[in-house]
C-alpha cells in the first residue's frame, strides 16, 4: 500500500489528477464508442438508468455531506458520521460504481462494464482500505466504533 505521508507534493498532485481520470476514461470510451442500448433489451436500458440515478444520488449526497472534508487522498482530522455516512463508510465509491455500471448497462457497453469490474471496483476497494488504515491510525477507537456500526 502506498504510504500517503511519504508522497511529495508533485506525487500528491499527480494522484489527485490520475484517480479521477480513471473514472472519466470509460465515460469517454462509452461516449465515443458504438452503442447497443441495453444490449438490445429495452428493459435493461431503464434498469441501467435507474441504477445510474441511484448511484449518482448517493455520490452527490456523499460529496455534499463531506463538504470541505472531500479529498482524493486520505488526510482527515475528524470523522464525518452524519447524513449517508451514518450508514456507509464509503458512499462516494458506492455511488461511483453504481453510476458507471448503470450508465454502461444502459448504453450496452460490455467493454466499459468490464473496465468497471476490473479497474474501478479494485481501485475503490484499495482506496477504501487505505482510508480505513489512515483513519484507524489517526482516530483510533472512535473510528473502530464507527467501522463496527456501518457498512462498506
Amino acid at each position: 500500500m502506498i504510504e500517503i505521508k511519504n508522497l511529495n507534493s508533485n506525487q500528491r498532485f499527480l494522484l489527485n489528477i490520475l484517480v479521477p481520470s480513471l473514472y472519466a476514461l470509460p465515460l469517454i470510451i462509452a461516449f465515443l464508442g458504438p452503442k447497443n442500448f441495453g444490449f438490445g433489451h429495452e428493459k435493461l436500458v431503464y434498469i441501467g438508468l435507474g441504477i445510474g440515478v441511484v448511484g449518482l444520488t448517493i455520490w452527490i449526497l456523499a460529496m455534499l455531506t463531506l463538504g470541505s472534508s472531500l479529498a482524493v487522498l486520505p488526510g482527515a482530522d475528524r470523522l464525518v458520521t452524519r447524513g449517508i455516512y451514518r450508514y456507509f463508510r464509503h458512499p462516494i465509491y458506492i455511488g461511483i460504481v453504481l453510476t458507471l455500471s448503470g450508465l454502461f448497462l444502459a448504453c450496452g457497453s460490455s467493454i466499459c462494464l468490464f473496465y468497471v469490474i476490473t479497474i474501478v471496483v479494485p481501485l475503490n476497494i484499495y482506496r477504501a482500505r487505505s482510508e480505513e488504515k489512515f483513519l484507524r491510525e489517526h482516530l483510533g477507537d472512535v473510528y473502530k466504533t464507527y467501522y463496527a456500526i456501518t457498512y462498506f
